[in-house]
């Protein structure tokens, strides 16, 4: 009789433990926030992951502004506005640029450049440099922060993959893509 009771107890603190740890591992990340909370931190999330695999163009529409949209054509230009669910939380982003598909140039990669500031820092001048590959698949993303702090930086002119920055108080950099380095303009 002792064995059994010492079994049935064994057996049901196993199956509580089963359960508890089935229904933790089974619960989302944000279950412990309010509903209305939830939805949009799993919206944020969901743009994240589509914003990863999502392709750099122009928009389709004659008003509003250009925004990062998918499209099969794309040229070389200066974006008025950048959204960025992936990185709005680091920087607040003045507007960005997207080059030209070339086999030539780049390696053939498709490149995108969002400038800004940091939002924990608005003086600091900051840029992410995104790649994306054949097909516009995603290849990666460096992050730049300009050689001294000047304010927001704002993409003001491009020739080829040289890109002319300009921070809130009037200092310029250029700034060389495929290197990554800025050089002060007088």
């Amino acid at each position: 009789m002792k064995k059994i009771t010492i079994s049935l107890i064994t057996t049901a603190v196993l199956f509580g433990a089963g359960f508890t740890y089935y229904h933790v591992s089974a619960s989302g990340t944000y279950d412990n926030l309010p509903k209305e909370k939830r939805e949009i931190m799993e919206r944020k999330a969901e743009n994240k992951n589509k914003a990863r695999n999502d392709s750099i163009s122009k928009k389709d529409g004659v008003n509003g502004p250009l925004v990062v949209q998918n499209d099969s054509a794309v040229a070389a230009q200066i974006l008025t506005h950048v959204e960025d669910p992936v990185n709005d939380q680091k920087a607040k982003f003045t507007n960005g640029w997207v080059s030209s598909i070339k086999n030539g140039e780049m390696s053939g990669k498709n490149v995108t450049v969002e400038a800004g500031a940091l939002t924990t820092d608005s003086l600091q001048g900051y840029l992410i440099v995104r790649t994306e590959g054949d097909k516009r698949k995603y290849m990666g993303e460096k992050e730049y922060k300009t050689p001294s702090k000047h304010g927001a930086v704002k993409i003001a002119g491009a020739k080829g993959f040289i890109l002319t920055l300009q921070a809130k108080d009037g200092k310029k950099w250029s700034f060389d893509i495929p290197t990554g380095t800025f050089k002060d303009i007088k």
